[in-house]
């Protein structure tokens, strides 16, 4: 077992990440609030056995290309910081939209929690794949199963057929009259 990280380590990447992703948003304003409370809340919900030095590593590395020039990781960056702006909008405009019918609103927070849910998964497969660690939220029940069934698939090969119906269709005719 590796010893746990010490708190000098932890706070040290604390602020190498949040001065690298300022460095990549360039210090815009939403952005800029927006990524304070998600990396706050990571490091403050995260125990010190989780902290893994190359996730760390691997993110500033993808920081700064994307503080570096306009290609995909600057994009990557700047969607993944509106989305999260906008489940912060959408949880206030949740708690204060009163005014809407009871099922209207159940409907409504449905839809949004889906989409968040599967936004989640789509981040959760991106740290896993790059090996990074841009903070996430917590996942549903329903959520879980679904990310296990997209590293199934992935697993066997980026939604190949099974296997099953591979053999039923090499399998050789019987009225072959060779």
């Amino acid at each position: 077992m590796p010893p746990a990280a010490s708190k000098y380590d932890i706070v040290k990447s604390y602020r190498d990440l949040y001065k690298s992703a300022l460095r990549a948003v360039q210090f815009s304003s939403p952005s800029r609030c927006t990524l304070k409370s998600h990396l706050r809340l990571a490091y403050r919900s995260n125990d010190t056995n989780a902290f893994k030095p190359a996730k760390v590593k691997n993110t500033l590395l993808f920081l700064k290309h994307a503080a570096e020039e306009k290609g995909l990781e600057h994009r990557l960056l700047k969607s993944l910081l509106y989305v999260w702006w906008w489940q912060e909008t959408t949880s206030r405009q949740r708690r204060d939209a009163r005014s809407l019918p009871a099922a209207q609103a159940d409907t409504r927070n449905q839809i949004v929690e889906s989409s968040f849910s599967h936004f989640t998964i789509t981040l959760k497969l991106l740290n896993e794949s790059m090996d990074m660690c841009l903070p996430e939220r917590e996942l549903d029940g329903d959520a879980i199963e679904e990310l296990d069934h997209w590293k199934q698939l992935r697993f066997l090969g980026e939604h190949r057929r099974p296997a099953t119906h591979d053999m039923q269709r090499a399998k050789p005719s019987e009225e072959d009259p060779t």
